[in-house]
């Protein structure tokens, strides 16, 4: 049986992402150097590998240091925090994931996706939450 070396490499990149946990991230300090954007990009990359802790912690720090109210920032922060919920909903943390979906429909940003997303978003976990009749 030939196996590609490729899918191979592949397979051990994602277990060991998977089982990294929080530890393999870059300190807060490095990122506060970062544009806001390469932040969430290495929140979007360790989400990909299914590092969902790792990907948290990036969205996180999105939200604690870009806190300065310039457009992209407002962004950014609403974006980040959809992400968050998004993360608790494939967690199956329906509760927490609403709450976060919540406080992203009350932000004031020029970027409209995330709060439709919220929205959806919220709608889905109704719909996995409702008892049946």
């Amino acid at each position: 049986m030939k196996i590609k070396l490729s899918a191979v490499l592949t397979c051990t990149t994602l277990i060991l992402a998977a089982c990294g946990g929080v530890s393999n991230v870059l300190p807060e300090k490095d990122l506060s150097t970062y544009p806001v954007k390469k932040v969430m990009e290495l929140g979007a990359q360790n989400y990909s590998y299914y590092a969902y802790d790792n990907a948290e912690y990036y969205y996180s720090e999105v939200i604690k240091i870009f806190t300065n109210d310039t457009p992209e920032n407002m962004d950014q922060r609403a974006w980040a925090t959809y992400e968050i919920g998004f993360i608790k909903f494939v967690e199956s943390k329906y509760a927490q994931a609403d709450k976060l979906f919540d406080e992203v429909l009350a932000m004031k940003v020029g970027a409209q996706a995330p709060l439709i997303l919220a929205k959806q978003m919220k709608q889905k976990i109704k719909e996995k939450t409702s008892v049946a009749p």
